[in-house]
């Protein structure tokens, strides 16, 4: 089991920390005693340097506690108004326990000096106070950068979810399906003819308007599935149970735009569709979260290579807004895929 650290260059701070502090400790409780003989500043290094070393890993243990009760950036301070107290009383105990430790065994010839210990311990809270600033600094410095690397990933991320989403609007099949059925209605029936192609415009006017809004309202959205679902029923007729119920309480709040668009072409383009088995869709709200459940019937092969990629660069996309995370299960031959509704935009600041 790896040892858990402050940061990840804390065993290169720990080497650079320890000699000063072990040679300063030993020069302030023994004075020039120990120079005396290289054997005598040998064995005095020694020791005091397992001791010391020790106790530093008794402090990052707290450290470690601290920090897991205040783990956020942006409580820095509330940590060190913690650490430091408690290191300053550790402090006074490890010193103290370190001149009984030299005094009982009598590892060596020399004797702490009268009234050294608390200089002792004053350099061993400075030296405390030291070395929390640093690993801080060296912890947070990492979280910076670790920060720097995500963000550029999903930023790369949601730009190919972006050009995904282009392609959406743009899908031959998409276009070719629904101008056949056109022009099947148009034989047929001109009345339903004429409601298709209106319902069909409604969809190419949200694609192109909105695929570079950040959000955009939860009842935009489920008025441009309504519509996408349209042309889906009259496509395939009974081979599709379509119903959407949508509560009112959720149509201000907020989603990524395009994010319907997504999972129903998921859904569509991934299941075998048939009157005998229909495909079952619904759509609904609660808990903040858009609810899609499905039927599944998965086809041997998938007509277009972007709708695997779909749901995971929209899982992304939300992740690069901070905006929650989705969630998908299946059970007994069902799909569900839940997505979180935003509130107020002001909660993505």
């Amino acid at each position: 089991m790896a040892m858990r650290r402050y940061s990840k260059n804390e065993p290169f701070i720990f080497i650079w920390v320890m000699i000063p502090y072990v040679l300063g400790m030993n020069v302030i409780l023994f004075g020039s005693c120990i120079l005396k003989s290289f054997s005598q500043f040998l064995l005095s290094f020694l020791y005091s340097g397992i001791y010391l070393a020790a106790m530093y890993f008794l402090f990052g243990m707290v450290a470690l506690s601290i920090r897991k009760q205040f783990p956020s950036a942006s409580d820095l301070f509330r940590r060190i108004r913690w650490m430091l107290p408690i290191f300053y009383v550790m402090n006074i105990a490890a010193i103290k326990g370190m001149a009984v430790f030299y005094q009982q065994l009598k590892l060596l010839d020399c004797e702490a000096g009268d009234n050294m210990e608390w200089w002792g311990v004053l350099y061993g809270c400075v030296m405390s106070t030291a070395i929390t600033f640093l690993n801080e600094g060296m912890a947070n410095f990492e979280a910076w950068k670790a920060s720097l690397t995500e963000t550029a990933r999903l930023k790369s991320i949601y730009q190919r979810s972006k050009l995904l989403g282009l392609k959406g609007q743009i899908n031959p099949h998409f276009l070719f399906n629904c101008f056949n059925t056109l022009s099947g209605l148009i034989r047929e029936d001109e009345e339903k003819a004429e409601s298709f192609l209106n319902e069909m415009t409604k969809v190419h006017r949200y694609l192109l308007r909105n695929d570079d809004d950040l959000l955009v309202q939860a009842e935009e959205e489920i008025k441009f599935a309504s519509s996408y679902l349209y042309l889906t029923k009259e496509r395939f007729n009974k081979a599709v149970d379509i119903l959407i119920s949508f509560p009112e309480e959720y149509k201000n709040y907020y989603l990524p735009p395009l994010t319907l668009q997504v999972v129903l072409e998921n859904i569509i383009y991934s299941n075998a569709i048939s009157k005998e088995d229909p495909l079952v869709i619904r759509i609904s709200a609660a808990n903040g979260e858009i609810i899609i459940t499905h039927s599944v019937h998965k086809k041997k092969i998938v007509q277009s290579l972007y709708i695997d990629e779909g749901l995971h660069n929209l899982s992304d996309k939300y992740k690069l807004l901070k905006a929650g995370e989705i969630k998908i299960s299946a059970q007994d031959q069902i799909k569900t895929i839940r997505l979180p509704l935003i509130k107020d935009i002001n909660e993505l600041q």
